[in-house]
């Protein structure tokens, strides 16, 4: 959800498709590649972790490495991601609603 709320509010944004397709490529390695999509968080050392918490993908991933046995996090920790994970995708349906350029065609 969070993505279709991002991709609906920059499509808004683009003037053509070329550049839609400009951010998608920055949009997908900013929320796959650096953020720990396809590996866990604690690969990534301790000073930077703080920074790939900064990536809604994160916490997405953290829920999905924990249900699968791949990360260990305890309740309290996973309790977080979901409130973290709904709140950013919240905000970001608001700002979608809000700021979103509708076009007649």
């Amino acid at each position: 959800t969070v993505s279709v709320t991002i991709g609906f509010t920059l499509s808004t944004f683009s003037s053509d498709i070329v550049q839609s397709f400009a951010f998608s490529g920055l949009i997908s390695t900013l929320f796959t590649t650096l953020p720990p999509v396809y590996y866990p968080i604690t690969y990534i050392p301790l000073p930077f972790r703080y920074l790939a918490y900064l990536s809604p993908t994160t916490y997405a991933a953290e829920i999905a490495q924990s249900t699968t046995g791949f990360l260990q996090l305890s309740t309290v920790e996973l309790i977080f991601a979901w409130v973290i994970l709904i709140g950013i995708t919240l905000t970001l349906a608001l700002i979608a609603v809000k700021k979103a350029r509708w076009r007649e065609v």
